[in-house]
Order: C-alpha cells, then structure tokens, then sequence
C-alpha cells in the first residue's frame, strides 16, 4: 500500500507530537506533578496521538491486520479525555491562585466530578473501539455514541467552570489570568472536534468517517483543533511561573478572630485589658507524638513571657 492523504495526516501529528512530549514532560517537572495544572494529561495525549499515528502508518505494510486499526482507534478515542482533562486543570490552577490570594474560590469537589465525566467517556470509548468487529470501515457502537455523550456533558462541565473561575478574576493572581485565556481558545476549538465525531456517529454522513471519509475535513475539524489547543496551552505554560500549592482549609469565623477584641461604639477595636493576646503559632506538622511535644514547649514559652 502506497502513502496517501490519510497517512500524511499521520506524520503530520508525529512531527508535531514528538517535541511537544518533551515540552509536556517539562512542563510536569517545571511546576510538579502532584500539583493539578494540567501538564500531565498533555503527556497522555501525546502518547496517545504518537501511538495511534504509528499504527496507522504500520497499515501500510500491514493494510489487513485489523489489530493496527483497532490500537489507532483507541489512541483517537483517547484524545477528548486528556484534553478536557487539562483544560479543567488549568481552571484549577486558577482557582488555586484565587484561594492564595482570597481565600474565597471554588469548592474541589466540582472540579473532581466534571473529571469524573471525562473518565467515564473514555472508559466507555475504548470499551466501543476495542468491541467493534468493523473498526476498518469507521463503524461505531452504542458504547461509543454514549461515549460521546459524555464528553459533550463534559465539555458543558468544563464551560461552567470557566464562567464561574471568569466571575473571580479580579481574585487571581498578576501572571495567571492568561490560563483563562488558553481555556476559552481551546474550548470552542475541543467542541468542533467533538461535533465532527458527533456527526459521523448519530447521523453516519460517509464524509466524517475518520477511516474512509474526506480526509480533509478531518485534517480541518479533528487534526488542526487538537494542534490548536496544544500548542496554545502549552505555550502560556512556558510562560507562567512556579506557584506553591494552595491550601484549602476553613477559614476562622468573626467570632474566633477576635474573642480577645471588644468592639466600641465608635468603631474601633481595642483588646481587652484583662487577657492576654497570643501570637499566632504556625500550623504543627508531623505525628501526634512530635506535635504533643512541640505543643508543650510553646506552652512553657507562653508562661515565661
């Protein structure tokens, strides 16, 4: 078999693919892997994209072996979930931003369930790739179409927190307003790519079959939109800088900031004569014997001064 249109998409993506892995894995060492900024889903994605491009273009020494196929369409199945995957990320690395700053930003737990959708759509997309016994002519599967459902469901999470992140950026940090700016360039960029996928599965136009299909709108609606969003986020990444992980513990209530204050009628704050302020101690750390001990010192330091 002779390289054609379709196989020239594939080296395309590993050329573009290959160096921006080495970027993505910088990127997760530069600001850390613990922290969640995103980086590492773009590893993932390039893998994925780098895999499923070299099976393709096994195929042309191979055209009947259905296993080639079945591996690229899993990696293409992959590439949604990372990219969302980062995208909410990046908002959480904002939110992080607005919590040093503030205190006053979004709940975790809202990050971690449109996660959890992204999870499920990939999940249930390789489950309909790997049973598919017509993956060579682009078939696709209930498993797959809700699949599919997911990612849009997920792709709307992804949209609200963006607005809600967007509503609190004058709380966000100087230098970190710009990963507002890759999520809304990639938002309407990963929503093109998922309609093409949406429009081969619910109505089956033979022009957005990615096996057999017009490969140039391929290239334009799925190829060029995940090159897009790469590119961008991780260009705005090389430009931000290392930010200590955010703590998101619950703030002292009025009552608790100050028992040790009275409050005159004009307005003013004074401390009660009678008491006696203590400093503020930093947060102990470590286990409960070392704690105990570090406890007792600070009191005998208070009963000396």
């Amino acid at each position: 078999m002779a390289i054609d249109y379709r196989h020239g998409i594939s080296i395309l993506e590993i050329a573009v693919y290959s160096p921006t892995l080495f970027l993505a894995l910088w990127m997760s060492f530069h600001h850390g892997f613990k922290k969640s900024s995103g980086w590492f889903f773009f590893i993932l994605f390039c893998l994925a994209r780098i895999v499923g491009s070299a099976c393709y273009l096994a195929t042309i020494q191979y055209p009947s072996t259905v296993n080639l196929y079945i591996a690229w369409a899993v990696c293409t199945s992959l590439g949604l979930s990372p990219l969302l995957l980062a995208c909410i990320g990046l908002l959480s690395r904002a939110n992080d931003s607005i919590m040093r700053k503030t205190g006053n930003a979004l709940p975790q737990m809202i990050f971690r369930i449109v996660g959890l959708l992204a999870l499920i759509a990939v999940i249930l997309s390789i489950v309909g790739a790997t049973s598919n016994h017509d993956i060579t002519n682009g078939a696709v599967n209930i498993k797959t179409k809700i699949g599919l459902i997911f990612y849009l469901g997920t792709w709307v999470g992804v949209c609200g927190l963006f607005l809600l992140v967007a509503k609190r950026s004058r709380s966000i940090e100087d230098g970190e307003h710009r990963l507002l700016l890759a999520v809304g360039v990639s938002l309407p960029l990963i929503l093109v790519r998922l309609m093409y996928s949406f429009i081969y599965a619910f109505s089956r136009k033979a022009e957005f079959n990615s096996v057999s299909g017009n490969v140039t709108i391929q290239l334009v609606m799925s190829v060029l939109e995940e090159i897009v969003v790469v590119l961008v986020c991780l260009g705005i990444g090389l430009t931000l800088q290392i930010r200590p992980s955010a703590e998101y513990t619950q703030q002292p209530s009025v009552s608790t900031r100050y028992e040790n204050s009275v409050e005159l009628e004009s307005g003013y704050l004074m401390a009660q004569p009678h008491e006696k302020r203590r400093a503020h101690k930093p947060t102990r750390r470590g286990g409960p014997i070392s704690r105990a001990v570090m406890y007792i010192v600070d009191e005998i330091n208070d009963r000396k001064q």
